[in-house]
């Protein structure tokens, strides 16, 4: 037994390793949704991803359970989990619930334990490395404990070696994990390019029973610069918010000593259409006729 836990432990290592030595995989590709709003497809693409995954990683909040003292309740706890295999995706109504097998002193257990006698819904994630395709499948969802009789009834003999004497081993218990979302990313299976700035994942929500395709936001376009904030004695043309530069857009000339014609380099707009900025935050109209040119009125 130990020999197995040692082996899971060495998987999950592995697997983390492997993702950071290639960061594009799983971080910069393109996983657009292969098949638009066909929750079905998504689904058998999750199941063949997870059926390849031969261990998890489900991750609990702290919750101050026994063996958390230390934790605060906004932590995060993951461990090396072994997921009974899934029902066969036929619509999108499958893959409903997940069966992990646990022990009733374990930290997961009690987590789930304390998060459900508070009266709160004890939200878990689930996560499955997808060696084959470079990617993962994310389940997120509530997490309860199986009926003494569920759990004989779902036994899975995967978990005997953990549990010699099936399901009356002591202290064997069961986790029922209903994912209410889903994400998947997966570069070799849809055969992506990597160091996309527009990557983003494939996102499926449950609701009444159904899957759906997520459809996500269309990031905004960064905002342009803003026109430059005009100084004291500056001059801005109240077209365009250019702010006129004696150096780059009249060769040094001082913006009151530009001829009656001179016209906003960006906009076209004439030379009247300019208003001075003064120090005390007051802009001024530039006046041509009947004054001299330069010239001031408020």
């Amino acid at each position: 037994m130990a020999a197995l836990r040692l082996a899971r432990c060495w998987i999950l290592c592995w697997a983390v390793a492997t993702a950071s030595w290639r960061p594009a995989c799983l971080g910069l590709n393109d996983c657009a949704d292969p098949a638009p709003g066909n929750a079905t497809a998504l689904l058998l693409d999750a199941q063949v991803m997870i059926g390849s995954a031969p261990v998890a990683v489900l991750a609990t909040h702290a919750m101050g359970s026994a063996q958390s003292l230390s934790a605060s309740p906004a932590d995060i706890n993951a461990r090396v989990v072994l997921p009974s295999p899934l029902l066969a995706v036929t619509n999108a109504s499958s893959l409903g619930v997940v069966y992990i097998d646990t022990n009733s002193f374990s930290r997961k257990y009690q987590e789930i334990q304390v998060a459900l006698a508070s009266g709160h819904a004890a939200r878990a994630n689930l996560l499955h490395y997808d060696r084959d395709g470079d990617g993962y499948v994310a389940l997120r969802g509530n997490a309860t404990f199986c009926s003494a009789a569920e759990a004989v009834q779902i036994w899975w003999e995967g978990w005997r070696p953990y549990y010699p004497d099936g399901p009356s081993t002591p202290n064997y218990a069961v986790i029922r994990f209903e994912p209410d979302w889903l994400e998947i990313v997966s570069a070799g299976r849809y055969n992506v390019s990597s160091g996309r700035a527009d990557w983003r994942p494939v996102s499926l929500r449950r609701s009444a029973g159904q899957w759906s395709v997520e459809v996500p936001a269309v990031p905004s376009p960064p905002p342009g610069p803003s026109p430059p904030s005009p100084s004291s004695g500056s001059w801005r043309c109240n077209v365009c918010q250019h702010v006129y530069d004696p150096e780059v857009d009249g060769g040094g000339v001082p913006f009151e000593k530009l001829p009656s014609s001179y016209k906003c380099p960006v906009c076209q707009a004439p030379k009247s259409a300019f208003k001075k900025q003064l120090a005390d935050g007051v802009e001024r109209w530039v006046h041509e006729e009947p004054q001299q040119e330069g010239s001031l009125q408020v």
